[in-house]
């Protein structure tokens, strides 16, 4: 058996860089939960309410950006500076219980006929089993046997909230959805309902040539019902409110432009502020016993920790936010076409931090400016494509790439529709080499059909 000594350098990460991490890359609203749990266990914690960077220094400049949005958030801007009451998150993630559901409009349809308390049951159990599409997904037969009904009466039943708006809702298929719609415009034929029973998917596919064979039309008389069709709403429901899914995004960042300069606001709003109690530290300075310093000291200076890891965390993020601000200033003056290829590696370079520092407070973060709210990861685009090979050619990214695409796209011939191949070559015209297969990828992930799905015929 062979034994040696060999000297080797390892890195080791300690418990506090571990947490140090992990709340460089919480959200505010992880980062609220995490100190709140951690008031709960450690008793030396007090608890001071966040205090919203813009009362401190609110200036005209803010007022005048607030005032240009719309009266009702200028009106809540108000309330949460004059309330003391007012919740500030709650103005921020609205309670989804004030959305309207698809139940409720239904119901409020149904509130002024009379009927028995039995019939009563088979309405609401019919409204609670729609889904968010809002179709019904038990079956009559099985609605009867639940609630011990009659079958004709279930069915009658549905047949009247089949008749309420929108129009299309409590069908039980897509088929029934569209026959629906037609129905109350009137326009459900014997040759509509053929090519909804036999042709949606070569509807769906744009396949009107097949369509016309199938059901011995012209094209032109095929591509004109297929349009009505089309025109018809798949999903009646998804313009309501479903408490179950619900969710608004909660900015962490937020860059407000003015006439000559721009703002970055941190969310330090959703988070608390941690002091140690005045108590529990002179406590711990005259302590009863050696065992209660001991847990007094490691208490205080765990909260110490966590304090300082926070102010790191906000630190951190506005570096962040300015060095994006900088370099994608193009962006935010002027819109989206001007985002510019960026790497995490620059801004760790540009910061003298680690690329995995800059990841951690991009992730799961986002951005709110004047053009919308973004995740910050959006920033960061590798380069795609340069134009030009002359010196200052500018640079693309995949999001500028297929805009392009798109315009082109918008620019065609509908009734002779390009090819990836030739969407392919008139970029090439534009300044934007891109293989064919790259055109594919790009059009679906805008969700735009091939040539043959985009074709019209009338």
């Amino acid at each position: 058996m062979d034994l040696k000594l060999q000297a080797k350098q390892t890195q080791v990460l300690s418990q506090r860089m571990i947490q140090s991490a992990e709340i460089l890359q919480m959200t505010s609203q992880e980062l609220n939960t995490y100190i709140n749990d951690l008031a709960l266990e450690n008793p030396v914690i007090d608890l001071s309410e966040a205090v919203w960077d813009g009362r401190q220094r609110e200036s005209i400049e803010q007022q005048q950006w607030l005032t240009s949005f719309n009266e009702e958030n200028y009106y809540l801007y108000q309330r949460q500076n004059n309330d003391d009451d007012y919740d500030f998150k709650t103005s921020w993630n609205i309670d989804t219980d004030q959305g309207e559901t698809l139940q409720d409009y239904l119901w409020s349809q149904l509130v002024t006929e009379d009927f028995t308390e039995k019939e009563k049951e088979i309405l609401r159990f019919m409204l609670e089993s729609l889904d968010s599409k809002g179709y019904l997904t038990e079956s009559t037969e099985d609605i009867a046997r639940c609630l011990s009904a009659d079958t004709k009466t279930v069915e009658r039943l549905l047949y009247r909230l089949q008749q309420l708006d929108p129009a299309g809702v409590c069908a039980r298929s897509l088929e029934e959805c569209l026959k629906l719609q037609l129905e109350r415009q009137q326009m459900l034929t014997p040759l509509m309902e053929s090519l909804i029973d036999s042709c949606l998917e070569l509807v769906a596919k744009n396949q009107i040539p097949a369509i016309a064979r199938k059901l011995r039309l012209t094209a032109e008389q095929a591509a004109g019902f297929c349009q009505i069709v089309k025109s018809l709403n798949p999903k009646p429901g998804v313009s309501f409110s479903n408490r179950d899914k619900l969710r608004y995004i909660i900015p962490d960042v937020t860059i407000v432009k003015f006439k000559d300069h721009f703002d970055i606001l941190l969310n330090e709003s959703m988070y608390p502020g941690i002091q140690v109690n005045s108590y529990y530290r002179q406590m711990s300075k005259n302590p009863d016993s050696p065992e209660l310093k001991e847990y007094l000291d490691g208490k205080i200076r765990q909260a110490e920790w966590i304090k300082q890891c926070i102010s790191q965390r906000s630190k951190t993020l506005m570096d962040v936010s300015k060095a994006i601000l900088e370099r994608q200033e193009a962006f935010f003056t002027y819109g989206p076409s001007h985002l510019i290829p960026l790497r995490m590696e620059d801004v760790a370079q540009a910061l003298e931090i680690h690329e995995s520092t800059v990841s951690r407070a991009a992730s799961k973060k986002y951005l709110q400016c004047s053009w919308g709210v973004y995740p910050m990861t959006f920033f960061f685009s590798r380069e795609v494509h340069s134009r030009g090979t002359a010196p200052g050619s500018q640079s693309m990214t995949a999001s500028g790439v297929k805009e392009a695409l798109r315009a082109v796209i918008d620019g065609e011939d509908k009734k002779k529709p390009l090819s990836d191949r030739l969407l392919s070559e008139k970029l090439a015209e534009r300044g934007i080499s891109i293989s064919r297969r790259t055109v594919a990828k790009y059009r679906e992930e805008e969700g735009i059909p091939d040539a043959s799905g985009r074709k019209e015929y009338i």
